[in-house]
């Protein structure tokens, strides 16, 4: 399925919208003469999808700014489906609040950046997230907000001397 396919679903006629960020590949599903936008992963009523640095694309966290930016520019969304949570009806706001979300953590790794000086990327999710979600998902989301602070010229990352990789701010 690419971008702006057509699928006949369940009787209606949905058209693809590729939203990278939570994944490489993800897809909502739009179905413009209802006004539903099948979310998936993308946007979630009262949590924030999980952003992995690891994978293919070179800054998931830009794309999923991009994403989340493109499924509010669609006028008539009357009703998000998330893969997890209720039913929503304010779409736009709650893609502010995600990104809101999100530049909070970018502006919490900067500022704990002077604390920390150069340090590992478990280093900076343990000042991002609680001890309760210390773990491969935390690690891995505050990697991909660190890359996307190196990617726009705010960090540097080396390799230390015993092969874990490092940030330092500017």
């Amino acid at each position: 399925i690419e971008d702006a396919d057509r699928i006949s679903l369940a009787r209606r006629e949905f058209v693809a919208v590729h939203t990278p960020g939570h994944t490489a590949d993800h897809l909502c599903l739009y179905d413009p003469e209802e006004g539903l936008m099948l979310c998936g992963d993308h946007v979630l009523p009262t949590i924030t999808p999980h952003i992995s640095g690891f994978g293919p694309a070179a800054d998931p966290l830009k794309d999923f700014f991009v994403s989340l930016d493109r499924v509010a520019s669609f006028d008539g969304i009357k009703l998000g489906l998330p893969a997890h949570g209720q039913p929503f009806t304010n779409l736009p706001e709650r893609v502010q609040d995600i990104k809101q979300h999100h530049h909070e953590r970018l502006d919490l790794l900067r500022e704990v950046s002077d604390t920390l000086g150069q340090a590992s990327v478990q280093k900076y999710m343990k000042e991002l997230f609680q001890q309760r979600s210390w773990g491969p998902m935390a690690e891995s989301e505050t990697f991909a907000h660190l890359e996307h602070l190196r990617r726009v010229g705010e960090s540097d990352a080396v390799r230390a001397s015993d092969g874990v990789l490092e940030y330092s701010f500017k």
